[in-house]
Formats: C-alpha cells, sequence, structure tokens
C-alpha cells in the first residue's frame, strides 16, 4: 500500500511539473542549473503575476483557494514563514484561484489569518493555475534566487516549508527590538 502510494504522489508531482517545465523551456535561458531545474521566471510574463519585480530573490508561489481546508490549515504557518524569514530574500506570493469564488472569499481569508502584510494575487479568470496546470489545492511552487524551479509540492507544514525556504539560502530576518 505504501508503495503504491508513493509512486501515486510521485506521479501527481511529475504531472505538475511538465506543464511548468515545458512552458519555461520556450523562454529558458541556454545554461540550467545544477540539478537541470528548468528556468522559470519568464514563464507569467504578460498575466497578472509579474515575477521581474522579485528577481534575485527566492520565491514561493502558493496556489489556494478559500473552500480548501488543506490550503487554510498552511495559512498560519505560511504566515510564520512570512515573519522568519528575511523579506528581501524571500517573496511569498499567495495566488488565490477564483474556483468557485471572488473577491469576498480573498478578503476573508486575508482578514482570518492576519494577512495583510503579504502579496496576494487575485486568479480570477484561473490563468495563473492553467499556466502551471494545477491539479490540486493547496499547490507550492518554489523558485530560487536565479530563477529557477526548486521544488514543487502540495500540503505543507512549518517544518517543511522551512527546509525549503532554507535549502534555497533564504536568511532568516533580523530580530527587532
Amino acid at each position: 500500500m505504501h508503495k503504491w502510494l508513493r509512486t501515486g504522489i510521485s506521479l501527481l508531482l511529475a504531472l505538475l511539473v511538465l506543464p511548468l517545465a515545458a512552458l519555461a523551456e520556450a523562454t529558458a535561458p541556454p545554461e540550467r542549473n545544477a540539478d537541470n531545474m528548468p528556468y522559470v521566471f519568464d514563464v507569467f510574463e504578460g498575466t497578472t503575476l509579474d515575477l521581474n519585480q522579485y528577481k534575485g530573490k527566492a520565491i514561493w508561489l502558493n496556489y489556494f483557494t478559500g473552500w480548501c481546508s488543506y490550503c487554510m490549515k498552511e495559512m498560519p504557518d505560511i504566515k510564520k514563514v512570512f515573519e522568519t524569514y528575511s523579506q528581501e530574500e524571500l517573496a511569498i506570493v499567495l495566488i488565490h484561484v477564483w474556483n468557485g469564488e471572488d473577491a469576498d472569499d480573498s478578503a476573508a481569508v486575508v482578514k482570518q489569518f492576519g494577512l495583510e502584510a503579504m502579496i496576494m494575487v487575485e486568479d480570477m479568470d484561473m490563468t495563473l493555475s492553467t499556466i502551471v496546470g494545477l491539479s490540486g489545492y493547496p499547490t507550492s511552487i518554489f523558485i530560487d534566487k536565479e530563477g529557477y524551479l526548486d521544488t514543487v509540492t502540495y500540503t505543507l507544514a512549518y517544518d517543511g516549508m522551512a527546509e525549503i525556504v532554507d535549502g534555497m539560502g533564504v536568511a532568516k530576518a533580523e530580530a527587532q527590538p
């Protein structure tokens, strides 16, 4: 049973990464990073999500919807990462997919979890989720500081989030006096 579950999860992750990798291939620079991961920085060009404003930062795209209980379970941990790590080195972009929802749902999530200081992008026509071949909620896509795909994952707890962010070389925020 566990082997089947691992195989199923691996297949799901591969299916999510393939559309993103194919789209990135068209805009990728000729060189690849050490892990041969696709360059994805320009994939969203011409959409409501312009990643160019985050050049030089690690980027975490978190796709969510308000009716997804797993998404809502992640929100306090995402906020904790936002408060723990340097905002100069990490851009966390919450992408609210309007899969049966609207701006009121977005506002309710922001208020419920105190996310006012975080970056929120509305995927009203589901273009941003279509670009990456989103197959479930929540989905997190981590892009390293050079613009290469680092990790694609589903539901995470704080420790898993911190491990990925640490692995991308993001410094912790300095303590405020």
